[in-house]
């Protein structure tokens, strides 16, 4: 009799499968519609910032809305319409996309979460190069990091916006979650390899479990999974990605000292987003050289009600030791209230550089 019942709800759920393939069918057959109605009307980009945000939280928001019990988490339900969108994406055109390299990097994770998997997804070596892919035409879109919630401000890569036409067309978050990779079992390992910044950011650990291991640092922690997969009695730091991608176990989880240790990484390229009602603005502006001049321009974000969220300040490349502010700041450059300010910053500061308004990243917690 059991068997029986479970056969039942099978067989239910083989049905609702293959609606959800025939609607799938469907949407892809409007997909392709929607690509030859762009390639008539000269419409080039095929991924679309504020488009591809509209879609998933206007799921997420109608999944809450069945209530609590019996609901996919928005981390789900974010994952599998990245995948459908990723694919109806690829039936229009093909998305070719930039991140640091080798494969298996939090850099490709990020890229694969946010674009899903039906994108090539070029590995790109130093990271400031990405611009250069972009720039050159042989990417469309580059995922880079531009700040660790442990590490903080990534530089070179916030320099390499002082001399790029391209724009951040959205922003990841990508937990940073640390994992001790090894085809030997924890007790035998005896040489450890992972970049500098996984072993500073699993100190706590490392000083509990590996204190008599050595410690070999090298460019990245794909690198160092490679390493861990050839080398025996060796081990690597590195994401989950990477155990799955050279086949190296997980011999222990999450090592990290800090459980929430987030990335943060922008989407460049040369469209420029839409609204989409959830909005940040990135720029750049050099002021003058007077007493009182910053307060002056943080205090026209502050009278048109603009919430400020990040400053930095660089050295300029236009004359020795001067410094380029770069600021983030809730809303988008098409709202009445950002354009206004961003007009009066223009005739306060020497130069004003948007570097793009686009939609918000969710943060989805490790």
């Amino acid at each position: 009799m059991k068997n029986s019942e479970l056969e039942n709800y099978r067989d239910a759920i083989n049905d609702i499968d293959d609606r959800i393939l025939s609607l799938l069918q469907k949407r892809a057959e409007i997909s392709k519609q929607v690509g030859a109605f762009k390639t008539e009307t000269g419409t080039s980009n095929v991924y679309v910032p504020h488009r591809h945000r509209e879609v998933i939280e206007r799921l997420k928001a109608r999944n809450r809305s069945h209530g609590a019990h019996g609901t996919f988490s928005d981390a789900a339900v974010e994952a599998v319409w990245t995948e459908i969108l990723s694919a109806s994406r690829a039936l229009q055109a093909p998305e070719r996309v930039a991140f640091l390299g080798p494969v298996g990097s939090f850099g490709h994770l990020a890229s694969l979460c946010h674009f899903g998997s039906s994108v090539a997804l070029i590995p790109v070596q130093p990271q400031a190069d990405i611009f250069t892919e972009v720039e050159a035409g042989r990417a469309d879109f580059g995922v880079v990091a531009i700040e660790n919630s442990v590490q903080g401000t990534v530089r070179d890569v916030l320099e390499r916006f002082q001399r790029t036409p391209l724009k951040i067309c959205a922003e990841v978050y990508q937990p940073v979650k640390q994992h001790l990779l090894s085809m030997s079992p924890l007790a035998e390992i005896r040489r450890l390899y992972s970049h500098r910044q996984p072993f500073a950011q699993c100190r706590i650990w490392l000083n509990r479990f590996m204190t008599a291991v050595e410690q070999v640092e090298v460019v990245s922690t794909s690198v160092a999974a490679q390493r861990a997969a050839a080398e025996p009695m060796a081990g690597a730091i590195a994401s989950s990605l990477a155990s799955d991608i050279y086949q190296v176990p997980i011999v222990a989880d999450s090592i990290m000292d800090e459980p929430n240790n987030t990335t943060r990484f922008f989407v460049i390229g040369e469209c420029e987003a839409q609204p989409s009602g959830a909005d940040r603005t990135s720029l750049f502006f050099a002021i003058r050289d007077k007493v009182g001049a910053l307060y002056q321009v943080l205090g026209i974000l502050k009278k048109h009600g603009l919430n400020m969220s990040y400053l930095a300040s660089l050295p300029s490349r236009a004359e020795p030791w001067e410094y380029i502010f770069f600021v983030e700041m809730d809303g988008h450059v098409a709202e009445p209230k950002v354009c206004s300010a961003l007009e009066q910053l223009e005739g306060l500061c020497r130069s004003v550089k948007i570097l793009g308004s686009y939609p918000r990243g969710s943060f989805r917690g490790s």
